[in-house]
């Protein structure tokens, strides 16, 4: 395995990703920045380390053991196995291996093993488009459609697949009241109730965002329930994410066309909350509303963390590249969210081992070095949190800056699209509030862990 200092992804649309403890595994993909015959003819499989007390924010290329996984994207992947340790990467497109029409793989997170395991009863055929949701040892896996190089002639298929990761075979589950076809929407699960959102049903149909179906995993049954909003909906959407948290599934992103302007454009509203009791449409109370307007991308979520992986940045003018370079925290506990924005090339760790040069890639929200006391000074943290001594902190902190001064800049080989200064000395701040309030990376490592965050000064 590659770590920390050694190995940054590459962009991507169109990936998995899937935590297991502390780690979001990070599946397959397209490079957007390349053509179909630049794109790497075998998948990645990486992750990002969230442990708060070890290389927090590094990322892991794997060395996957065994066979090697074909360019895959616009897959499935969920977690399973007897231990819920085995991510099971499910169809998808394939670029350069079309003999091959059941696309089935098993990854061992404890092994690194990758392996084609056997399924009892007739395999689904391969789509893509379709999101899963992993509950008692079922992975659940709606709608979709074929892959074609020419959209206009893809299928969009009504098909509701269980594989049974435990047991180790296909079975399927009811259609009866289900969506006639569904691809591109999430799918997010709600105690024993699976909430469908977005999506469209054939190229140019989208789904409303007034339209929720639900599917009751206990009694196999479908229902469409009808949501309603304080404001205006939601505008429909394809490629956003979802992920729940105290009751409420906050969707984020994604984009929308049409046969008249058929390029991709940013969703109406791109941060959402739905109320699961009352089926309300609102706005999360955030503090700085300049979101990132992202989609095709991905949401994990860790205690009230939300982490958003890769996608593009749909707002982009096409004459650049859309790529987004950035992993975003955000904080959803209320009053106000705060969100966070981190290079892929820049490495927060206070692991002194891990800490290389922040590279070339744009930031979104900095702070440079000379500001660094006033953000540890800026900070009181709260007594209920004692995982670090706030001298441990400093002296790595004092380390970080020094290594960093001694390393030589580099000329920026990508445009800036941010607008911002190249300047390899910076460091993300959290939003808060009506003001840009500065967050000490250690408080947002116990973020995970505590519902109670550290007091940051006004």
């Amino acid at each position: 395995m590659v770590y920390g200092q050694n190995f940054i992804p590459e962009p991507r649309t169109g990936h998995t990703a899937v935590l297991i403890e502390y780690k979001i595994y990070i599946i397959g993909g397209d490079n957007p920045s390349k053509t179909d015959l630049e794109q790497n003819p075998e998948s990645d499989i990486v992750y990002l380390n969230i442990d708060p007390y070890e290389n927090y924010d590094s990322w892991v290329n794997i060395q996957s053991q065994g066979l090697r996984l074909p360019h895959t994207f616009s897959h499935t992947a969920n977690i399973g196995g007897i231990n819920q340790d085995s991510i099971f990467i499910i169809g998808g497109g394939h670029l350069y291996d079309e003999k091959n029409t059941n696309y089935f793989y098993k990854f061992d997170t404890n092994t690194n093993e990758l392996s084609v395991p056997v399924i009892q009863g007739k395999a689904p055929s391969t789509r893509i488009g379709m999101k899963s949701v992993s509950y008692e040892g079922k992975i659940y896996m709606f709608g979709g459609r074929t892959f074609t190089l020419n959209e206009s002639d893809t299928i969009y298929v009504n098909q509701f697949d269980i594989l049974d990761t435990i047991n180790l075979n296909w079975q399927v589950g009811s259609l009866v009241d289900s969506p006639v076809t569904l691809s591109g929407y999430t799918a997010t699960l709600v105690n024993e109730t699976i909430y469908y959102i977005g999506g469209r049903s054939q190229q140019y149909v989208f789904s409303p965002m007034t339209e929720i179906f639900q599917y009751d995993i206990v009694n196999n049954k479908w229902s469409l329930k009808k949501a309603t909003s304080l404001d205006n909906i939601p505008g429909p959407r394809i490629g956003h994410s979802a992920v729940l948290y105290d009751g409420k599934i906050f969707v984020y992103g994604g984009s929308y066309f049409n046969e008249v302007a058929p390029t991709d454009v940013p969703a109406k509203k791109t941060f959402v909350m739905l109320d699961t009791v009352t089926l309300v449409w609102s706005i999360p109370p955030l503090g700085n509303t300049n979101v990132p307007k992202l989609a095709y991308h991905t949401a994990s979520l860790k205690g009230a963390m939300m982490t958003l992986n890769f996608g593009i940045k749909v707002d982009l003018p096409n004459t650049i590249d859309h790529s987004n370079n950035s992993t975003y925290f955000f904080y959803l506990k209320f009053p106000f969210i705060r969100w966070i924005s981190i290079p892929l090339s820049i490495d927060i760790s206070l692991q002194p081992s891990v800490i290389t040069k922040a590279s070339n890639t744009p930031t979104e929200a900095v702070i440079s070095p000379q500001n660094m006391k006033t953000l540890i000074v800026g900070i009181s943290v709260g007594s209920v949190i004692v995982v670090l001594p706030i001298c441990v902190v400093c002296t790595r902190i004092i380390i970080f800056k020094i290594k960093k001064r001694k390393q030589t800049k580099m000329k920026r080989e990508s445009t800036n699209l941010e607008g911002q200064d190249d300047d390899s000395d910076k460091y993300p701040i959290m939003h808060q509030s009506s003001a840009h309030q500065q967050f000490e990376p250690q408080q947002l490592q116990q973020q995970y862990n505590s519902d109670n965050p550290p007091t940051i000064n006004e």
